[in-house]
């Protein structure tokens, strides 16, 4: 129904590709093996402000990075002090549930949060994602449209800025909130010479970008009606259940499952890195919201109707695009009889990236 965010462990929707689309073959290459497209404009971009930057965008003269060319992620609007982001909420934004991944509404939030806060900073002046908070209102079919996200700057100063965003479905339905603390880095050295990024032409591909493509449709068996949620995960880890289509877009796999505690990886590949060259923070936060939600999943009955509620993540670093392996563990902090709490904790190698916790609302069979 409209106007919810639930999510149901039932037959022919937890772990299952949808079948309404061409299929691409299970033997199909992997997204993340291609030759991503776009790239990134860092450092040449900064000598102008940043409402230029976003600008440029806007108008292409500056290349769409290839987190944008991979999931449609795209600016549509930019002023001092203000940012809006679209995505086009294709069936490989479907996530467990059947419908848009909560996760992928942070996605599209990060770019808008951090666009607001950039819309602001001056010449030679750089920020990152340092903290993403975001409330879940609605539930979102796929195939209906684009997404909007509406980023407007709060507070901005020589060390933080704090940025807010609306993201609305294609009825202009406000189905998410959130707030972001970017942290503000010192000016670039005036010794430092920023000449504009050289564009070089970029041949036309033969194939449409991923996010354009008929989403992938595996051959397996259908879940069946008794399995909780662990079961489920743990046929997706056998390769009885497809994992969903937003997971296939962007790599992500599950490797394991345990009650109360879930693992999901995804190599930092090309195709993941934002307008600045490294993995685009709207996909870490993907990554942790899925490993967070699925610990709770772990513990969910047969039938069982679970909501995304909220996510908060901590950005820890900048990762860097070098195929190593993101590693996000899952575990159940809380479990009440309606109210569950999950956290989440993203490692690239040895090293802590993020750190999120989501609270999700179960409604039993009745």
């Amino acid at each position: 129904m409209r106007g919810s965010a639930h999510d149901r462990l039932a037959p022919g929707t937890a772990g299952s590709a949808p079948a309404d689309h061409g299929p691409r073959g299970a033997a199909a290459e992997p997204i993340e093996r291609e030759v991503p497209r776009g790239s990134a404009v860092y450092p040449g971009l900064a000598a102008i402000p940043g409402v230029e930057q976003l600008r440029a965008f806007l108008s292409g003269r500056a290349p769409a990075p290839p987190v944008g060319r991979l999931t449609g992620r795209r600016i549509v609007d930019a002023s001092s002090g203000s940012a809006t982001y679209s995505l086009p909420a294709t069936g490989w934004m479907r996530g467990p549930s059947g419908y848009v991944h909560s996760g992928a509404l942070a996605l599209l939030a990060d770019g808008a949060l951090v666009g607001a806060v950039i819309s602001g900073l001056p010449p030679r002046t750089l920020c990152t994602t340092a903290e993403l908070s975001m409330t879940f209102l609605a539930r979102l079919p796929a195939g209906r449209g684009d997404v909007t996200a509406r980023g407007r700057l709060l507070h901005l100063d020589t060390e933080m800025g704090l940025a807010e965003v609306s993201v609305h479905d294609d009825d202009d339905r406000l189905v998410a909130h959130g707030t972001s603390r970017c942290t503000v880095f010192a000016p670039i050295d005036a010794s430092v010479q920023l000449r504009p990024p050289a564009r070089s032409a970029e041949p036309a591909p033969d194939t449409p970008d991923p996010y354009q493509r008929p989403v992938a449709a595996m051959e397996r068996s259908p879940a069946r009606a008794d399995q909780d949620g662990l079961e489920l995960l743990r046929a997706q880890l056998r390769g009885e259940l497809a994992p969903p289509p937003i997971d296939q877009l962007t790599g992500i796999r599950l490797v394991a499952a345990d009650k109360g505690r879930v693992v999901f990886a995804l190599p930092a590949h090309g195709w993941l890195c934002n307008e600045w060259g490294t993995v685009y923070g709207g996909v870490t936060t993907l990554l942790a919201k899925s490993a967070a939600a699925a610990a709770v999943q772990t513990t969910a009955a047969a039938g069982t109707r679970f909501t995304a509620l909220d996510i908060k993540v901590n950005m820890l670093r900048p990762i860097a695009l070098d195929a190593g392996e993101l590693v996000a563990t899952g575990t159940l902090l809380h479990r009440g009889k309606r109210l569950a709490i999950g956290t989440a904790e993203v490692m690239h190698g040895d090293q802590r990236v993020a750190v999120a916790t989501g609270t999700t609302a179960l409604t039993p069979q009745r």
